[in-house]
């Protein structure tokens, strides 16, 4: 009984955390500009190319038309620590199915469109492959899975790096990166275009990734939301009191929607249509987000143009034949999750067990007596670290380690 009123507490803490939409793309961005003030400069230098004058914004788009679909390929790192983080591939296609549904306009949610902006809803001729191919020409899956000692992630970029136990991104010229993982407090972000290569991409909570059928976010159009940050797109309300996002024909509003309006909701004096909270870069729920406007259409696909951030897409080969056709194997996951120390109790050899996280490997172990005193110490050199206890007394002894301010303390006995 009290193992369900754990569980059961747990979901509803679960559910008021995701209540509102937490999309961290503006926090990221501050937060990235704060580190490097320059990028303000390449934000402004992109949005000036974005917005030229009408004569050239028109060319643009007439080359554009010429290549039609643009296709983006895509590889997606799963991040799991539990069994249960590490969704299936079937999940993973079902979350390119809900982009092409969404950005293909193949939605039959449009019907929710309110009438006075139905016209403006945008086919956006965008779709999206995962990755048959690799850097090397070697054959992908699209997908990778990955297990990491990590139990949860924050807007601190460390899911994208191989060094923080995340998993690094292919290059950002050929792929859209989207990692998967356990989020803590929200449940995506997304870089900019111009933001750095390595860290170019999407996140997004393993609890709101593909078509899941439950709670509120289960269409997938979180990752339609951040991939939408990753195309240039803002929040319709510019992250400000009645601001701007740079679109001309989505509405001024106040802020963001919460829930699933039926009716019209006025803000910043654009009556009598309303704020347009159906629209994919709101935080309304999925139900009743079902639209790109023409005017955000026309924003994403301009920054494949010649000298756009995300020209070198139409040219990648990402989604080539592959040239080697074996696809690598999945990394296995450890057997368990915790240090393993074996034989207990020990004559002389001991090993510790610590491949379900590699962090350990570098840092020192110390064997301490009853009396509190150091008898024996040991760098770890591998996963499986063996120490020769033969020279110590009968008795009870416990290891010591520490590792990023995580402290080990195990209990062993020599016979």
């Amino acid at each position: 009984m009290r193992r369900f009123l754990l569980w059961w507490g747990g979901l509803l803490a679960a559910n008021f955390l995701f209540a509102q939409r937490e999309c961290g793309s503006f926090d990221y961005q501050k937060q990235l500009i704060r580190t490097d003030p320059s990028l303000e400069l390449t934000h402004k230098a992109i949005d000036n190319f974005i917005f030229r004058d009408e004569t050239s914004r028109s060319q643009t788009i007439g080359r554009l038309e010429e290549e039609k679909i643009i296709t983006i390929p895509v590889l997606v790192h799963i991040l799991y620590h539990y069994p249960g983080e590490n969704i299936s591939d079937d999940q993973v296609r079902s979350q390119l199915s809900a982009l092409n549904r969404d950005y293909r306009k193949l939605n039959s949610d449009t019907a929710k469109i309110p009438l006075a902006f139905k016209s403006l809803a945008a086919d956006c001729e965008i779709e999206f492959k995962l990755a048959t191919v690799d850097a090397s020409g070697r054959a992908t899956s699209g997908i990778i899975h990955k297990y990491t000692p990590i139990t949860n992630w924050t807007l601190d970029d460390k899911i994208k790096f191989s060094s923080e136990m995340g998993d690094d991104a292919w290059d950002a010229k050929n792929y859209l990166n989207i990692w998967v993982g356990t989020l803590e407090r929200l449940i995506g972000y997304s870089s900019l275009p111009g933001d750095p290569a390595n860290k170019d991409g999407v996140v997004i909570s393993n609890t709101v990734f593909g078509i899941t059928n439950s709670g509120v976010y289960n269409q997938g159009r979180t990752a339609v939301h951040e991939v939408g940050h990753w195309l240039g797109l803002r929040h319709l309300w510019g992250d400000a009191d009645c601001g701007d996002d740079g679109i001309a024909d989505t509405p001024k509003q106040q802020t963001f929607t919460n829930g699933c309006p039926s009716t019209a909701r006025i803000s910043c004096n654009n009556g009598p249509n309303g704020d347009m909270y159906m629209d994919y870069m709101d935080f309304t729920n999925d139900d009743c987000l079902v639209m790109f406007t023409q005017g955000q259409k026309q924003k994403m696909r301009v920054l494949f143009e010649s000298g756009g951030p995300r020209y070198s897409i139409l040219s990648s080969y990402g989604l080539n034949k592959p040239a080697i056709e074996q696809i690598p194997l999945p990394d296995s996951p450890p057997q368990w999750l915790h240090i393993q120390i074996f034989p207990n109790p020990a004559t002389s050899e001991l090993t510790i067990n610590l491949e379900y996280d590699e962090r350990w490997i570098g840092k020192q172990l110390q064997v301490i007596n009853v009396t509190g005193h150091v008898v024996l110490t040991k760098t770890i050199s591998s996963k499986i670290q063996k120490i020769d206890v033969s020279t110590l007394q009968p008795g009870i002894y416990f290891i010591r380690g520490e590792k990023n301010g995580e402290r080990m303390m195990q209990k062993f006995i020599k016979l």
